[in-house]
C-alpha cells in the first residue's frame, strides 16, 4: 500500500495536470508555448514563463485569466503570480529538436537500485518503464 505522502503527492500532481490542461485552453495560443504552470499553494497559482515580454503580456491579462480559471470551476485559485524562469524551455509535440536526456551507466545503475526499493506505485512503474526503454536504445558511438 502506498504511503499517505505518496497519495498526497499524486493527488497534487493530478490537480496540477488538470489545471495545466485548463490553462492551455484559456491562454492565447501565441503565449502558450512559452508558459507552464508551476506551483499551486494556498490559492496562489504560479505561471512560469521563458522571458520578460511574455511575462509583461500575461500581467496585462491576469484579471481575465483569473476569472476564466474560476469560470472553469477552479474557484480555489484566488491569485496568479508570474515568474520568469531562467533557462526556461518547454517541450512541445512538434519540437523536431527534442532529444532524450543522456543517462550514463552510473545513473542507470543508481536508478535500478532506487526502483527496487520503491513500493508499488505509479512512480515505480514509470521508472521501470524508462529503464526498460533505455536498455533497448542503441548505444551512441
Amino acid at each position: 500500500m502506498d504511503a499517505p505522502q505518496h497519495q498526497e503527492m499524486f493527488a497534487y500532481i493530478d490537480q496540477l495536470t488538470q489545471m495545466q490542461q485548463a490553462f492551455m485552453k484559456i491562454i492565447p495560443s501565441q503565449l502558450a508555448k512559452n508558459c507552464s504552470l508551476g506551483r499551486f499553494s494556498d490559492g496562489k497559482l504560479t505561471i512560469l514563463v521563458g522571458n520578460g515580454p511574455v511575462a509583461a503580456k500575461l500581467k496585462q491579462i491576469l484579471p481575465s485569466l483569473l476569472l476564466k480559471f474560476q469560470k472553469m470551476g477552479y474557484l480555489e485559485v484566488t491569485a496568479i503570480q508570474i515568474t520568469v524562469q531562467a533557462n526556461y524551455y518547454t517541450y512541445s509535440a512538434d519540437d523536431s529538436l527534442r532529444k532524450s536526456p543522456e543517462i550514463g551507466q552510473i545513473g542507470m545503475e543508481s536508478l535500478s537500485k532506487f526502483v527496487t526499493n520503491l513500493p508499488t506505485s505509479p512512480l515505480k512503474t514509470a521508472v521501470k518503464s524508462m529503464l526498460k526503454r533505455r536498455t533497448k536504445l542503441p548505444k551512441k558511438t
